[in-house]
């Protein structure tokens, strides 16, 4: 009965270790979609890609949860279907001042049925703003990108996220060549493959 009693504690000692230092995860540019939309002049949403970016996060996977992320876009980087679409983003993010957006969330959050809120904080034209993200969890396992030749490695965690705010809150004003072409919501989107450090 000693014995049990001693294998029992030293069980939910590991798991507790576990549960307190869950796994890290990088994700290279090459595994990172980054795309921000917004209303052009009321007709349709157009989009801009962001072709470098790249993060970190902590995860759980007995416990299915998101911690410690970090990512970081190349606002410089950014690319639109048309050079004016472009060029007018690029002038109302102010990207030549401010060529890094930031979102960071250390607090950790855990997967109910694959989705999650993630309050984090976005750092976009200068200003630093809470924003609440709609995460979802879309796979765990290995993967090839990870590369790595023994068991242990290849672990990936695949997480979608998406997140809505006014680009006034941001200090964000209108063009004064192109006033009102830009609706004042700004939705951005993530999609990251995080490769097991």
């Amino acid at each position: 009965m000693k014995n049990f009693l001693l294998i029992l504690a030293l069980l939910l000692s590991f798991s507790a270790q576990a549960a307190e230092n869950p796994e890290s995860y990088y994700v290279p540019p090459q595994q990172f979609s980054a795309a921000l939309q917004v209303m052009d002049m009321g007709f349709a949403n157009v989009f801009a890609l962001f072709q470098n970016a790249t993060g970190s996060f902590s995860f759980d996977e007995g416990g299915k949860s998101l911690s410690r992320l970090r990512l970081a876009l190349d606002a410089g980087s950014m690319t639109s279907g048309n050079s004016g679409s472009q060029r007018d983003l690029a002038n109302m993010l102010g990207v030549m001042q401010y060529p890094e957006i930031r979102v960071t969330a250390p607090d950790s959050v855990s997967f109910t049925d694959g989705k999650a809120e993630v309050k984090a904080t976005v750092t976009l034209h200068g200003a630093s703003k809470p924003v609440t993200f709609e995460a979802v969890l879309n796979h765990v396992g290995k993967s090839p990108n990870a590369g790595g030749m023994w068991s242990s490695e290849g672990d990936a965690v695949g997480i979608s996220l998406k997140g809505a705010f006014k680009r006034a809150d941001f200090g964000m004003s209108d063009d004064p060549e192109t006033p009102g072409r830009f609706g004042d919501t700004m939705t951005l989107m993530l999609e990251m493959q995080g490769l097991r450090q």
